[in-house]
């Protein structure tokens, strides 16, 4: 069961990984996102109902929250290398990535849709999002003045997503974006702590075997 909900947090940090189209190269802060899946009952005082994503320019982290405990994601945008660091209890790891490489680029379809919401503070633009795995179209809500490129989601959308979702494991999480704080941030948060040791994917999963 344990090596399940690893392997389901995994996905959910790679399902789309990074997006490539910008709208504005350089923005710095830290953004939350509420969740919602058939899997979470909603509750404000639980972590697992939050993402967590904090911005730097070219710099990006992710803190998602699991019945097992926190996974954080980290990628230097143009280099296209990222690590998820993780807690196995007997060690901590960097698990490396190939992010772009791991989601079809076509999978998803983006149609212009009338109107606007506001979303913590920020006004976002609708539009019609067709996943193609599923042939399922939805009305979303995006950020066309911050890059996509803060986001792991929905490859080639025009702006970061604000309210959205992604379809894995058989079911759909939806995201909320519900607090939006533009600041300067430590690049500290942005590196792969000295106790943490640097595996490949192959070798996170014969840890798990070994278990």
């Amino acid at each position: 069961m344990k090596r399940g909900i690893l392997f389901f947090g995994i996905t959910l940090i790679l399902l789309s990984c990074s997006l490539q189209q910008t709208v504005s190269e350089h923005f710095e802060g830290k953004l939350i996102y509420s969740i919602e899946s058939p899997g979470n009952i909603p509750d404000e005082k639980d972590s697992i109902n939050y993402q967590v994503v904090y911005a730097k320019d070219s710099m990006l982290r992710i803190d998602s929250y699991t019945p097992i405990g926190k996974q954080i994601y980290i990628k230097h945008i143009p280099k296209n290398r990222a690590y998820i660091l993780m807690d196995l209890g007997m060690q901590k790891v960097a698990i490396q990535t190939i992010p772009d490489t791991l989601e079809d680029s076509n999978r998803y379809v983006f149609e212009k849709k009338s109107g606007k919401k506001n979303f913590a503070g920020i006004k976002a633009k609708n539009i019609k999002v067709t996943d193609t795995h599923i042939d399922t179209t939805i009305i979303m809500n995006y950020a066309p003045e911050i890059s996509s490129k803060y986001s792991t989601a929905l490859k080639g959308i025009p702006g970061l997503p604000v309210k959205y979702s992604i379809y894995s494991n058989d079911m759909w999480i939806s995201y909320r974006l519900i607090t939006f704080e533009e600041r300067p941030l430590n690049i500290d948060l942005f590196g792969i702590p000295s106790d943490h040791k640097i595996i490949t994917l192959d070798e996170f999963i014969e840890l798990l075997q070994e278990q």
